[in-house]
């Protein structure tokens, strides 16, 4: 199983941009907000999807969603682009996990947001 970490979680079910691209694919991960639990999606389940279940992507679907919003670069490009603009896409420095950073870096380049953990939302970046 994938390890989603609890601010991972609230990262991406906070994130409308992340979960419009949502495919419902076999085997994606989801969140029950209600239950407060994973599951993993499955044929027949869609008709059932609503506000209550958010997708979780993978480090492959962030990496997918890094290439089809237009980078074209493989995995190893994707990591020193984020490692050469790690301060200016982490604000906060509780960012450690890779997921987390690479969503940070999807927001950061493509939607011009960044994650306040405080304040548990994405927020427009100011004067870039």
């Amino acid at each position: 199983m994938d390890k989603f970490t609890e601010s991972y979680i609230e990262m991406v079910i906070n994130n409308k941009q992340i979960q419009a691209l949502c495919k419902y694919n076999k085997g994606d991960w989801f969140w029950d907000i209600c239950e407060k639990r994973l599951f993993l999606y499955h044929d027949g389940i869609r008709g059932k999807m609503c506000e209550k279940f958010k997708w979780l992507p993978t480090l492959e679907d962030l990496f997918a969603i890094w290439c089809n919003l237009g980078e074209i670069t493989n995995f190893a490009g994707l990591c020193q682009r984020i490692t050469d603009r790690k301060s200016k896409i982490v604000r906060y420095s509780n960012i450690k996990y890779i997921k987390e950073l690479c969503l940070e870096a999807i927001m950061y380049e493509f939607y011009n947001k960044s994650w306040n953990p405080t304040k548990r939302e994405w927020e427009e970046i100011n004067g870039s």
